[in-house]
């Protein structure tokens, strides 16, 4: 039973991202969710966006494209849901803000950010964390959604070794809260001496 929605989910996705229409109406009950994920990370206009997970119908990088005006960089560890992401942007005119790749972010982070937001699918949670810590841009926030207790057992948990800096509630079903983390200000010049 543990990772059927995810199953499902991923199914549905498929289906829905032949069709820009089908595509548009999988993206709306998410808009107030990924404006929510915005605040909280502090996004701003012209910043990369980096989405793990996105699935075949990409919802998180199409609301980020059109709300936080950013360049979003998105990936997918399935092969045909990264192919399939790639199609629905570009019927939905998008193929120019939003890159879609085929990676595994817990192995490879493929691109620059300023921000990242991780679908509730996305795992292992812990190594992905690790992986955005080590490669994004000093003081980008990471925003991760967390399972509702009613769904908790069908997704990875989060990983309680490292303090999160905020939280947003959600009004989805199968996860209530966004939880934020944010890489530490990266000193520059560390260890030089500047003394003559």
């Amino acid at each position: 039973m543990r990772r059927a929605i995810a199953r499902m989910t991923a199914r549905w996705e498929k289906i829905a991202s032949s069709s820009a229409t089908l595509a548009e109406l999988y993206c709306l009950p998410y808009r107030e969710v990924v404006r929510r994920e915005i605040v909280l990370a502090g996004i701003r206009p012209g910043q990369t966006v980096l989405c793990v997970g996105c699935g075949a119908v990409p919802f998180t990088a199409v609301h980020l494209s059109r709300l936080g005006l950013v360049k979003v960089e998105a990936l997918d560890c399935d092969p045909s849901a990264a192919a399939a992401a790639r199609d629905c942007v570009q019927r939905l005119g998008l193929d120019t803000e939003i890159r879609i790749w085929h990676a595994d972010a817990a192995e490879v982070i493929p691109a620059d950010f300023d921000a990242a937001i991780v679908a509730l699918q996305a795992e292992p949670k812990g190594e992905i964390l690790e992986m955005l810590l080590a490669a994004g841009a000093s003081e980008a926030g990471i925003v991760f959604r967390s399972a509702s207790a009613s769904f908790g057992g069908q997704y990875d948990e989060l990983p309680s070794r490292y303090r999160p800096h905020g939280w947003t509630r959600q009004n989805m079903r199968t996860f209530d809260r966004s939880i934020l983390y944010r890489i530490p200000a990266k000193r520059l010049n560390r260890g030089i001496n500047y003394a003559l």
